[in-house]
């Protein structure tokens, strides 16, 4: 059986208020986890879990600006946060700067990637679909 706190920390990265920072200007040239370079316009968040190019909704209560960002590299490390917010996705939500933006309690809610609609294969196999002329039999 589960704890309360384990609990907890598994539904909090799934859409509630979450500990949020800012991560960048340090870091630009740097590649992310997901292969790109980081540069200042690159938008997106790190997460520790959260498949990378998943999408989730970023929401600031007090600005009531509502984005949407990819999953883009590994993280936070640094104090009890879920999310880290690259410095372009920060000044998406309106803020000047990272240093700004500080540690935030945002709603983040992660987007589910809608399945695609199954194709029917192409097998080669032609098919008659002419429908065959009823001929009455005659008797002899």
């Amino acid at each position: 059986m589960k704890t309360f706190k384990e609990f907890i920390n598994e539904a909090l990265p799934f859409g509630a208020m979450v500990s949020t920072s800012s991560y960048g200007p340090g870091l630009y040239g740097n590649p992310t986890a997901s292969g790109a370079k980081l540069t200042p316009s690159s938008r997106g968040v790190a997460h520790k879990t959260l498949p990378l190019g998943s999408q989730v909704r970023i929401t600031d209560p007090k600005t009531k600006k509502s984005i949407t960002a990819p999953v883009i590299d590994r993280g936070p490390y640094h104090g009890n946060r879920q999310y880290d917010l690259t410095t372009q996705t920060t000044r998406d939500l309106g803020y000047k700067d990272y240093k700004q933006f500080g540690v935030r309690n945002l709603d983040v809610t992660p987007i589910p990637k809608e399945k695609p609609k199954p194709k029917i294969p192409d097998l080669g196999i032609k098919v008659n679909t002419k429908v065959p002329k009823i001929v009455p039999f005659k008797k002899k």
